[in-house]
């Protein structure tokens, strides 16, 4: 596991160590073990290490026999040896037991065709100086988006980096925001790639590769999500082969030079995670997981039946019901780049830096909601689903007399007409778009009113990329359609981008067994009914592993890994956010409405009663802490640039409230 950056000078210009420098050091918490640098004409390319593999001899960048084709990487390759023993067998010698150097040989024998045997979490660059090459220079990002590379393109500089912290370091990259990037966030609470808040920064998409050739820059997708209902398999038979996979995936994912351990919520997939560990070791290993305090969020009690059954080391992080901490929100900030709205990257920050205390690796369960329709809302889509059997203009009409009502609703009233108003504004959508419709934070108008005008994106270009890839499963059934949109956008771009920034923010590894893409094709090539049905998700999960985890694992409800967001908000937060959003500052900003902003917080606080029937307090509660976390991003972000991360004492600031 490292951080990798790096820059090719279009315009033949030395590149300059001073500035890769300051990028390698940006991400020193990817890798504290260890860093290389290595310049070569217009090209310089560095690497930060937490050694995983061959502690001792796997230092980056590595290079071929001849020392004409070099590597940095992010990740793990979890069948290097295999692809080490084809490789030696064709005559390539290696001189490291590292993974890194299967990619370099690889690349070597079957130049970017090699990508296709990998198997493993990876974003990696290589540089080909061979003669016959020109100049070259390849990036990679793997099949599902588990590792990050963000990139930089104009007609004088191409740049890269794991981290936007990093890219930022390179003085020829601006900073600015992107303002369909914003309408995305403002919408769901994330941004969609390929863009990010930067309007000259893209990320390289999952199972794409870029390549620089001369002076020729070309993207392509080289792996992409199966076909819908692509096997036509018995319920029976995907068990079985769900189970073969799994045991298999969790298996490899297992190998490493340093101790490793897992994750354990108490939920279906990171119990299943840790019992086939258990299976495939037959040795203690630690687990560890984060419980709150005096709040609805807590599965401690099903995490504690699942380490006793398996008899694992178990810590337990308890978190006070202490509200936020500023310092905490800026480091959830200056780790991801740009603003995220996800809430759960504090947790997720709290049990890396406790798993780090005892291991360097751990394994989790993200990715089995995604690839075995876990979400609660996968089944609502499925009934929204039956309203296209309603002529469209009926559904148009009932819309119109239902959000009459919402607006002489009560308070009080308001649950009855949430769901029914949201079903119908999400079946007026192409099929495509229902998961995005369902789980948007604003609409369109909502935005609008809460932007300037000079900030107004029309909302069809706001989602053209995502719309243009997601439509062809519009003839698919709900489910299969929620799964596509998951891992194309809510996956790559909110869950997994917080688990790898905040646990490497803690110097830790953290794999996902479930996103083997080998499991991931079969799980999405099942019809949606074979995973969901009758209000009951997971279904061929469930029956794979019922006979390795207690009952109540199956049937008590899920809760998911978050903060109770709603009820953290004190009079502390409410004064940070008073104090970063004032009319002034607002103004000043020239990006949202102060007036709307200044409601927003009153209605938030209850001194203002909530308008509409649709204004929850959770949803009231998640549109503050968006502009919180945007307003604080601006100011580490456009108003001032890090130089890097800066460390934080979690336990310290949960001690101290």
């Amino acid at each position: 596991m490292c951080g990798i950056c790096g820059f090719v000078n279009l315009n033949g210009a030395v590149a300059e160590r001073g500035i890769i420098e300051r990028m390698n050091n940006a991400m020193l918490h990817r890798g504290p073990d260890d860093a290389g640098v290595r310049i070569d004409g217009d090209t310089a390319m560095a690497m930060r290490r937490l050694s995983i593999m061959d502690v001792a001899g796997g230092h980056q960048p590595i290079a071929n026999e001849d020392g004409d084709v070099w590597t940095v990487f992010n990740g793990e390759i979890y069948n290097a040896g295999p692809l080490r023993e084809a490789l030696q067998q064709q005559g390539h010698h290696f001189v490291t037991s590292t993974d890194t150097e299967a990619i370099v040989h690889g690349y070597e024998q079957d130049g970017i065709e090699s990508v296709h045997a990998l198997r493993g979490m990876f974003a990696f660059a290589v540089h080909d100086v061979r003669p016959d090459a020109g100049r070259r220079l390849l990036l990679v990002r793997d099949r599902l988006g588990i590792k990050p590379l963000y990139y930089h393109l104009d007609d004088r500089l191409l740049a890269f980096a794991s981290e936007l912290t990093s890219l930022l370091q390179h003085p020829a990259i601006a900073r600015a925001i992107d303002p369909l990037a914003l309408n995305q966030y403002l919408a769901t609470g994330i941004v969609a790639s390929p863009r990010t808040m930067f309007k000259g920064i893209r990320q390289l998409m999952p199972g794409h590769f870029l390549l620089l050739e001369g002076a020729q820059v070309v993207e392509r997708a080289y792996w992409t999500l199966p076909s819908v209902a692509g096997v036509a398999a018995g319920f029976d038979e995907a068990v079985q082969r769900t189970r073969s996979l799994l045991e298999a995936s969790i298996g490899e994912h297992m190998i490493s030079d340093v101790p490793v351990g897992a994750f354990l919520s108490g939920g279906i997939d990171s119990s299943t995670v840790v019992a086939l560990m258990a299976r495939a070791s037959g040795k203690r290993f630690p687990t560890f997981s984060v419980r709150f305090q005096g709040s609805g969020y807590d599965e401690s009690a099903y995490a504690r039946q699942v380490a006793e059954r398996y008899d694992t080391e178990h810590h337990q992080f308890s978190v006070p019901d202490r509200g936020f901490n500023e310092e905490l929100l800026r480091a959830m900030i200056s780790h991801h780049g740009q603003p995220t709205a996800d809430s759960s990257a504090l947790p997720t920050f709290m049990v890396s830096t406790l798993a780090r205390r005892h291991v360097k690796v751990a394994l989790s369960g993200d990715g089995g909601d995604e690839c075995f329709a876990g979400y609660s809302h996968y089944g609502w889509l499925h009934g929204i689903a039956r309203l296209y059997g309603i002529p469209r203009p009926l559904r148009a009409g009932l819309l119109g007399l239902l959000r009459g009502a919402a607006r002489a609703t009560p308070l009080g009233g308001m649950a009855a007409l949430r769901q029914p108003i949201n079903a119908l504004e999400a079946s007026l959508q192409g099929r495509h778009r229902l998961p995005l419709e369902v789980l948007r934070l604003n609409d369109a108008g909502s935005i609008d009113a809460l932007l300037m005008p000079a900030w107004h994106s029309d909302d069809t270009a706001v989602w053209q990329e995502l719309d243009e890839e997601l439509a062809q499963t519009s003839g698919a059934d709900a489910v299969a359609v929620a799964q596509r949109f998951s891992c194309r956008y809510f996956m790559p771009d909110a869950y997994l981008p917080k688990v790898d920034r905040m646990s490497m923010a803690a110097s830790l590894e953290v794999r996902v067994p479930f996103l083997d893409h080998r499991l991931v094709e079969y799980a999405l090539s099942l019809p949606g009914h074979m995973h969901w049905q009758n209000g009951v998700g997971k279904r061929v999960l469930r029956a794979a592993v019922a006979d390795l985890l207690p009952e109540d694992i199956f049937t008590h409800r899920k809760q998911g890994f978050s903060i109770p967001l709603h009820t953290w908000a004190d009079d502390h937060y409410y004064a940070l956010a008073e104090e970063l959003l004032n009319e002034a500052a607002v103004t000043r900003r020239g990006i949202f409405d102060a007036h709307a902003v200044r409601q927003l917080i009153r209605r938030c606080r209850g001194i203002e009663p909530r308008r509409a029937a649709l204004e929850s307090e959770y949803r009231l509660s998640h549109r503050l802490f968006q502009l919180v976390v945007f307003e604080l991003w601006c100011r580490m972000y456009l108003d001032d640039l890090p130089a890097g991360p800066a460390p934080v004492d979690v336990e310290r600031l949960l001690a101290h409230g």
